[in-house]
């Protein structure tokens, strides 16, 4: 069989003369590094909305900011819709609370509004001398690892507002 060149634009890759069937198993191996990397086209999963109910405590107010921090950046969602997805964090009963508290008109104001509203709402308030005796009264459990007794540890004393220079 003649030389068999590239059917690609640009590309100089030929065949030599070699049967018909070696020649088309040639070019079909050729022929991928034409395409994309199979890799490359595996999707990432979506971002999940955090969630937040209400009566809950300032460390769950903590880790739901955070969260509501790492899903604005991976969305990149912004404006009226930003303020809708802030609203669909809320648990349903948190979320009627909130609408019955505000007379229903949030999705007009600027995120930091919405957010120290849910917050009154969701966030049960305790003294903070409540907080430093529990971090004082911590325990490490039975069959639980240092790292674990210690994120304990620290996530309490970020709620008591304690931190090392």
């Amino acid at each position: 069989m003649p030389v068999v060149e590239c059917p690609f634009p640009g590309c100089d890759y030929k065949t030599a003369e070699l049967d018909a069937v070696i020649v088309a198993a040639l070019l079909n191996t050729h022929s991928m590094t034409h395409t994309p990397a199979v890799a490359a086209s595996a999707k990432v999963e979506k971002v999940k909305r955090p969630t937040i109910k209400a009566a809950g405590t300032n460390e769950d107010w903590l880790y739901f900011e955070k969260r509501w921090d790492d899903y604005k950046k991976a969305t990149q969602v912004k404006g009226s819709d930003l303020i809708l997805q802030l609203l669909e964090c809320c648990e349903e009963t948190l979320r009627k609370d909130l609408t019955r508290a505000t007379g229903g008109n949030l999705t007009g104001k600027p995120e930091n509004e919405v957010l120290s509203a849910i917050r009154k709402l969701a966030v049960r308030e305790e003294n903070a001398m409540v907080a430093r005796h529990k971090l004082h009264a911590m325990k490490q459990d039975r069959e639980e690892t240092i790292r674990n007794f210690g994120a304990r540890v620290k996530g309490q004393a970020n709620i008591c507002c304690l931190s090392l220079k």
